[in-house]
């Protein structure tokens, strides 16, 4: 596999799934006899069983590259069209940009893409005086980062979208947008692993009620949409093990430029 093998200096198992469950006042971690792999291939085939639509919010990392993965290969066993959003903050690294557009490549024949170029604001951490940016603001088009892609669709492609929109306002609102009122679920890579805040998305007990068929791996977002987190069991480890497995699927290399770089995989 070349250069991909210093990513595992030696083999892991996949780790054994878990579950969260409620005793008296404790929250506690049970961990079942499914290894993780074999969890979110049951919790995607499920979710196909349950919903009318689907996309997959895809951010060309290393998660989300795994689990657009997982869910194209149940997709193209049932031969169901996904849809795919990736919201392009124009600000990428060249190699996310090109990953991004290969995975797009890849899945052609069974998404329905969108490759969203339209104004977003997001935090500015260089300066305190402008305190937000705008990605691809028309305005200032000759400050752009770089070009925006010929294939990319813009705000003019989306009918709810009006002037420059939040992150966290943009995402939800393409969802309740694509479902057209149907029952449908956006599959997102994140991990318990990764930070309080991801974990609290799983494990909190403030959702029950807000939750696809009593999963705790999904969120109601809005009436007709549900979040699915597929992988929030995976540690690190599993996601470089997965691509140990499947050499054929691409991942971002960006990471190993990073490993090269001697950035550790707990700040990748």
């Amino acid at each position: 596999m070349g250069e991909k093998k210093f990513l595992w200096k030696k083999p892991c198992l996949f780790l054994v799934n878990l579950i969260f469950i409620k005793n008296g006042r404790n929250k506690m971690k049970v961990y079942r006899k499914d290894n993780v792999l074999e969890a979110a291939r049951k919790r995607i085939s499920a979710t196909f069983d349950e919903c009318e639509r689907f996309y997959i919010a895809y951010s060309g990392g290393k998660d989300s590259t795994v689990m657009m993965h997982l869910v194209m290969d149940e997709a193209i066993k049932r031969n169901v069209k996904v849809g795919v959003m990736f919201v392009d903050l124009e600000a990428f690294y060249t190699e996310t940009i090109k990953h991004s557009k290969k995975m797009f490549d890849l899945y052609k024949d069974h998404i329905d893409p969108h490759w969203m170029c339209v104004p977003v604001k997001l935090r500015n951490a260089l300066t305190n005086y402008e305190p937000q940016w705008c990605a691809w603001e028309h305005e200032k088009k000759d400050h752009w980062v770089r070009d925006m892609p010929v294939w990319a669709k813009t705000e003019k492609d989306y009918p709810f979208i009006f002037g420059s929109l939040e992150f966290e306002e943009l995402v939800p609102m393409f969802g309740d947008w694509y479902s057209d009122g149907k029952k449908t679920a956006a599959f997102i890579g994140i991990r318990a692993q990764e930070s309080l805040h991801r974990y609290c998305a799983i494990a909190t007990w403030e959702k029950i009620g807000l939750t696809l068929n009593g999963w705790r791996w999904t969120t109601k977002v809005c009436q007709s949409v549900w979040n699915v987190y597929p992988i929030y069991d995976w540690l690190v480890d599993d996601i470089w093990r997965y691509h140990s497995l499947n050499p054929d699927k691409p991942f971002n290399p960006i990471y190993e430029k990073m490993n090269k770089a001697g950035v550790p995989l707990s700040q990748q």
